[in-house]
């Protein structure tokens, strides 16, 4: 899955590039967490505003505990939206460690167990 939006470094810092008009969506001298959130946000409201009700893309709300396959390894976290692409389900996801959010696959996701959502 592409996104539309996506953070980029300038030489003031970081900004939020436009992919649809290939131009720049933000201030250039943002910090990189900030322009992240930033970006993860527009990337979401813009999934939500362009997909049809029978297509499927769904806020989850509050946040459910999951865990998350990065590079062999499940990692705690939480997921805030789900959207069907052409090739499947992808969930956005914030890594609990790192707090970075980013998309992954269904099949990289899994609900977490019972202990870890009691102690999240």
């Amino acid at each position: 899955m592409t996104d539309r939006f996506a953070v980029r470094k300038t030489p003031q810092g970081h900004g939020v590039w436009d992919a649809a008009v290939n131009g720049w969506h933000s201030r250039q001298d943002l910090d990189e967490a900030a322009a992240t959130e930033l970006a993860n946000t527009m990337n979401a409201g813009h999934v939500a505003r362009e997909a049809h009700p029978d297509t499927g893309s769904r806020r989850v709300v509050p946040a459910k505990p999951v865990l998350v396959l990065v590079d062999g390894r499940w990692w705690p976290g939480h997921l805030d939206w789900w959207v069907h692409e052409n090739d499947g389900w992808y969930g956005r996801a914030t890594l609990d460690a790192s707090g970075a959010a980013s998309w992954y696959p269904a099949a990289s996701l899994r609900p977490a167990p019972a202990s870890a959502a009691r102690s999240a």
